[in-house]
């Protein structure tokens, strides 16, 4: 980056802040760029987001709002118009889309929102609070849709399961990047790192780590939304076994063997990368990553690792690792 006032070399500035937002005072990492002639500082458009996304991150979990992605989804579920869902709900006529786009609700129409989750609550708000607003042609219209997504709730109760042994902790937070668990980008991560580096199960516990911890350094949100725990090896995620397991219908585990009987497992795949389940930094984070480590001995990763301080503080008690480490990367800095 260069200085807008001089032409000249800049710094990356990263130092704690405190900002007000609706009330409340947040904590963040705040950065910004400094000139080194003239001292004086300034941002561009990607510092503004990963600023704001720290704030808002936090604001949402204190408050219980939902976040874009899963405004999004509970719509979708019931196959209704974001118009419709703010009709139903008491909102503006766009309101609902314009926070699906990003806008933060107040928080009682965050708290409304949370309604639509569960789709028997949303049936039973519907009914008492919301049906008298329709003709009966049209709440019937809805109706039926509400009763397919309880019904299709009921028969994805095993993938949620599914869910749970592959990736342990599934709660929306600072240990998960501030995004939902996914499985199915996290099976995709496996093999994009498959396909790219035929890493060992410990190399490639390593790459999944920084491909999450860079993307939240650069962004303010996770990629997978996997939990890591500290341990000997370095940084995993929580239930990488769990993992490794789900995965097992797209990526082979090769048995390989070291010196004496020493055997470790190589990951590799044929499977195609499927892309689009990934926004552009999603995906230049894990190509930074693959950059960085692809042709890197594993002993030499998991020595990087350990000199994280993700790692550092929380090796002895094997701890879950906050995100908010991603600012400390020292692989990337």
């Amino acid at each position: 980056m260069t200085s807008p006032f001089t032409g000249g070399e800049t710094i990356l500035v990263k130092e704690p802040r405190e900002y007000d937002f609706r009330g409340s005072k947040f904590h963040i990492i705040h950065h910004h760029y400094q000139c080194v002639d003239t001292g004086e500082t300034f941002t561009d458009a990607r510092l503004d987001n990963l600023n704001l996304n720290q704030v808002y991150n936090q604001f949402r979990e204190k408050e219980g709002i939902p976040f874009p992605d899963e405004i999004t989804e509970y719509r979708k579920q019931y196959d209704l118009a974001a118009t419709k869902m703010s009709q139903i709900l008491g909102f503006g006529v766009n309101m609902y889309g314009k926070y699906e786009a990003g806008e933060i609700p107040s928080i009682s129409n965050g708290r409304m929102i949370n309604i639509c989750k569960d789709p028997v609550f949303f049936k039973n708000y519907f009914i008492s609070s919301a049906s008298h607003q329709f003709q009966d042609k049209e709440k019937e219209a809805i109706l039926k849709k509400i009763e397919k997504a309880i019904d299709h709730k009921r028969i994805n109760i095993k993938s949620e399961f599914e869910k749970y042994a592959a990736l342990g902790n599934t709660e929306r937070g600072i240990y998960t990047g501030f995004v939902a668990p996914n499985l199915e980008k996290s099976r995709q991560m496996v093999v994009y790192f498959a396909r790219n580096c035929s890493p060992v199960t410990t190399k490639m516990n390593k790459l999944l780590y920084y491909a999450d911890f860079l993307n939240y350094n650069r962004t303010g949100y996770a990629i997978s939304g996997m939990t890591y725990q500290a341990k000997t090896w370095g940084p995993v995620p929580e239930r990488y076994d769990g993992l490794y397991g789900n995965v097992s219908d797209i990526v082979e585990r090769v048995v390989e063997f070291y010196s004496g009987d020493v055997s470790g497992e190589r990951l590799k795949t044929e499977e195609e990368f499927d892309a689009t389940l990934f926004n552009d930094e999603e995906l230049k984070s894990m190509e930074k990553v693959v950059a960085r480590f692809k042709n890197m001995p594993t002993k030499d990763i998991v020595l990087i690792s350990h000199d994280e301080l993700a790692w550092i503080e929380n090796e002895v008690k094997e701890n879950f690792i906050s995100y908010q480490y991603a600012f400390d990367l020292k692989a990337f800095s």
